[in-house]
Order: structure tokens, then sequence, then C-alpha cells
């Protein structure tokens, strides 16, 4: 085990280095059967009417693009993906090129003959958001009886042989159904994480961000060990700021390309342009790949520093500045310095 920790971590480290985008993050829908509370996508709010959607066909070549980039994984995501019937067509596409594809979905569209043309075409894995007890979890998702329906795919999903993972952010709605989460997690054989972070919407909405963790509620939180969150994983492969734009990469349905979809910065359109000429030659992305985290110059002297897990997503979204604190972040640094 401790050699593959070891191999992935240089793994890390030269994908940084070399600017090789390990990861792809592909949005194939931003339609979805629910419309949670807080959503970063405001199609799923009924803000925004969802737009143009590639083909099966289209991410057919955006995966050979990729593959000579070096990207190794793939992760399909939406809205819900499971609501694309050629779902099936577009894995085995990526599986022929050697991708290990994970899926993340609501669940809701699963179904058994789904589920086994999913596992032909390669899928590897699933994962599920699960708020908590079906009352919390409706009331988040504003569709009763998704709990049940959730838990009920993931299910199916681990019978059918995928491997399955539960996440589950928390807020003020559902943070007192940690315990709950990771107890049916163990109970059903899933993987499990959380995560404290809220987003603000893509449209510049900004309500999400009132159901954000008092510092006392975090606190208390940070005190469970499936919350603590690695102390500046990228400071220790060589002082990167993220990995977006290094080793991720995230489409949007229409081939849109970003750093990463916590960081919405449009850098140009696969298929419209070769993808290797965006990811190499964009000029956001030579200055952004120049940035450290010393150049992060109102944090360096923040005693906080060694345990801060800044997005700077997060920062520009929420604080509007890319290189600035993250609010964010700063809370719940502090919250876990005093469980320290």
């Amino acid at each position: 085990m401790a050699q593959k920790e070891s191999l992935l971590a240089e793994l890390n480290r030269a994908s940084l280095e070399k600017n090789i985008p390990l990861t792809a993050v592909i949005e194939l829908t931003r339609r979805c059967p629910l419309s949670c509370v807080h959503c970063y996508l405001p199609e799923t709010r009924g803000r925004a009417r969802p737009g143009r959607e590639l083909s099966a066909r289209q991410w057919r070549g955006i995966f050979r693009e990729l593959a000579g980039l070096g990207c190794m994984n793939l992760v399909l995501t939406g809205g819900e993906p499971l609501l694309r019937p050629d779902l099936p067509e577009t894995v085995s596409a990526a599986s022929a090129l050697g991708f290990g594809v994970t899926v993340f979905t609501t669940g809701l569209p699963a179904s058994a003959a789904g589920l086994r043309a999913l596992k032909k075409a390669g899928v590897a894995s699933f994962e599920l958001s699960l708020y908590g007890r079906p009352a919390v979890h409706d009331s988040i998702t504003g569709l009763e009886g998704s709990q049940a329906r959730t838990l009920a795919a993931a299910r199916l999903m681990k019978k059918t042989g995928f491997k399955v993972k539960i996440k589950s952010p928390l807020m003020t709605l559902n943070s007192g159904e940690a315990r709950y989460i990771a107890g049916t997690a163990r109970r059903e054989g899933f993987e499990y994480s959380f995560d404290i972070a809220l987003a603000p919407g893509n449209d510049g909405d900004r309500s999400a961000l009132g159901m954000k963790l008092s510092a006392a509620r975090l606190e208390k939180l940070l005190k469970l060990p499936s919350l603590r969150p690695e102390p500046n994983p990228e400071g220790a492969a060589g002082d990167f700021i993220c990995g977006a734009g290094r080793n991720t990469v995230a489409f949007a349905p229409d081939g849109t390309v970003y750093p990463c979809l916590q960081l919405p910065i449009a850098l140009g359109k696969a298929g419209r342009t070769p993808l290797a000429r965006i990811w190499k030659n964009s000029g956001w992305l030579r200055w952004w790949r120049s940035r450290r985290r010393r150049h992060i110059k109102r944090c360096r002297s923040c005693r906080l520093w060694d345990i801060c897990s800044r997005c700077p997503g997060l920062a520009l979204l929420e604080d509007g500045g890319l290189m600035g604190p993250s609010s964010q972040a700063c809370r719940a640094a502090g919250s876990l310095k005093k469980g320290y």
C-alpha cells in the first residue's frame, strides 16, 4: 500500500510539473431531476435553461485529444448524466481509449438494465450525494422520496459490481446528519466523504452561502476524523496552488473548457479549437501556471497557512480575488486549529 501511495504521489507531482491533465471532469448535461438548494448550477434551480450538449460522437473526438495529452481518468457528471440515453456509447468510447471512468449521479434514473449496460461499457465507479435521513435529504433536493431512490440506486450499483461512494456536503440544513451518513455508508459497504465548502451559483447567485456552517459548528464537526482536510496537499507537491489547469481540466456540456468546474474561466471550446492548442497556448493558463503559493501574498504570513485548504475558485467566486484569501477556507482552518 505504501509503495502504491508513493507511486501515486510521484505521478501527481510529475503531472503538476509537466502540465499533464491526468483527470478530466465533464459535464454531459445540466438537466437534473433534482433542484438542490445549494447547487451552483443555475439550470437546476430554474434560473437558466439547459443549453447545447455535445453528442457522444463529438465527445469521442475530444476523448482522443485528451488521450493525446496524457489524460488517464474521466469523471462524467452533470446535472444528471444518466439522463443521457447515449451514456453507454459515450462510456464505451472512453473505455476503448483506456480511460478509467467514474460517474457522478443522483441515481434517480438508474435501472438494472441501464446499469448492466454501463458495466459492459466500462464504468468503474459511481459517486452519489446523500444529505441525511429521508426528511432532511428530500428537503434539500426538493423532491419527496429522493433519498429512498438514491439509496436504492446505490445498493443496485454495488450489487451490479460497481465501486460506490457516498459524498455529503454539510451545511446548516444537514450538519446533524454526519453520523447517520457515515453509519449508513459503513453498513452498506460504500465509501464516503464529507465536504464543508459551498459555492456561489455560476450566475453569481449567493443564496447558498447563507447555509454555511457557523465557526462553532465547524469546530465541533472537524473533530470527526472523516472531516479533517488534508493540510496543503498542493504545497507538499512543489508549492503549486492547486491542480486546476495543471493536472485537471473540465468541460461544460457544449465543450467549453475550464481549468476546473470550481474555477469557471472559459479557455476555449473543444471541438472548435484543437484541445492541445487550448491546453498549451492559452495565455491565461500560461499566467496561472507561473503562480505559486508564495504569490498569495496576503496569506503567506497567516498563522493558519500550514493547515489551510484554500480553493482559488472559491476565493474568486465568493471573495472576488483569485490570489486572495478564501473566507470559507479561513473559517475552516481556524476551526481546525482549535481542534489540534
